[in-house]
């Protein structure tokens, strides 16, 4: 499943199923730009491989879910939030060489449940800050061609600097676990992986396979804190999130019509017809996906390759 527009074009169909044969694979190529995708993803087969992005991964994963199916990863895009989570860190070359002798795991997902229906997601679900970055991002995208990886962080990392600087709390009704937690917030994300974004590690502790979700927050007195760590990382110094982190089983909130994002993606869509207030529940699905990682993989991570 390959995504033939991430990382600027630059891992052709030949190329990665060349790659595949040399490794002894017997593959069928997909491109997710077709509408077929779906469709091919019900063939029988004993691995799916997503080559792209967090968008192209996310949206294979939501066709595999329960289905027993191991999933594994190229990491093809920009920020590569799932990849990295699911351990996916070396080349797609060498992640290609150690799929034969892969150990499986689970993955937790995700669940939004809301009045206009249900949507899984595997890195977050949030709304305020990063919600209203989600959305802005979409025409920013627009405007930027050939850019480096490094290029295209540092311009996101930038974007929400500038929304940051004066954006305005919003009261949420929040309650976690049946405790209320309704407040002011500048953002608020439920997060099932480390980052989300431009590579922000908002829960460097989060695990895949917890049966959790960690709940991030930020209120108008959290703004100058924010704002440092967007700076450090602007500059390159290294900076735990420098809020506290919930973790959680059970989110509901009473929506009102904010822009809410999961993952890169924002919910509900106008084709829904939302209408607000709307009671939301976040909750998650445990072990709802089996990765495959590769040996060679395995061996990084054994080695501590974990984010500070």
């Amino acid at each position: 499943m390959h995504n033939p527009k991430a990382g600027a074009g630059k891992h052709s169909k030949k190329e990665l199923m060349a790659a595949l044969a040399l490794g002894g694979h017997d593959a069928t190529y997909q491109s997710t730009k077709k509408k077929n995708y779906q469709k091919a993803l019900k063939k029988p087969g004993d691995l799916v491989i997503a080559a792209g992005g967090d968008g192209t991964i996310g949206k294979v994963a939501r066709e595999l879910i329960d289905r027993g199916i191991p999933l594994s990863v190229l990491p093809l895009g920009t920020a590569n939030n799932l990849a990295r989570s699911l351990g996916f860190l070396a080349s797609p070359q060498e992640i290609i060489a150690g799929l034969e002798g892969g150990k499986k795991e689970t993955f937790d997902v995700g669940l939004a449940q809301g009045p206009w229906g249900k949507r899984y997601f595997f890195e977050a679900v949030g709304a305020g800050l990063l919600a209203d970055y989600v959305r802005d991002s979409k025409t920013e995208d627009k405007k930027s061609k050939n850019h480096s990886p490094e290029q295209e962080m540092v311009r996101h990392v930038s974007l929400l600097r500038r929304l940051l600087h004066d954006y305005p709390p919003s009261r949420w009704e929040i309650k976690i676990d049946d405790e209320d937690l309704s407040d002011d917030y500048i953002l608020w994300e439920a997060m099932n992986i480390r980052s989300i974004g431009p590579a922000l590690y908002l829960a460097p502790r989060a695990a895949t396979k917890d049966a959790a979700l960690d709940f991030v927050c930020a209120r108008n007195a959290d703004r100058a804190l924010l704002m440092d760590h967007l700076d450090a990382r602007l500059a390159g110094r290294k900076n735990k999130f420098p809020l506290p982190i919930r973790r959680f089983r059970c989110l509901q909130i009473v929506w009102r019509g904010s822009t809410l994002h999961i993952d890169d993606k924002l919910w509900p869509s106008k084709k829904q017809k939302p209408k607000s207030p709307a009671k939301i529940e976040i909750t998650v699905k445990p072990s709802a996906l089996v990765i495959l990682q590769p040996a060679r993989t395995l061996k990084q991570n054994s080695r501590g390759r974990q984010p500070k």
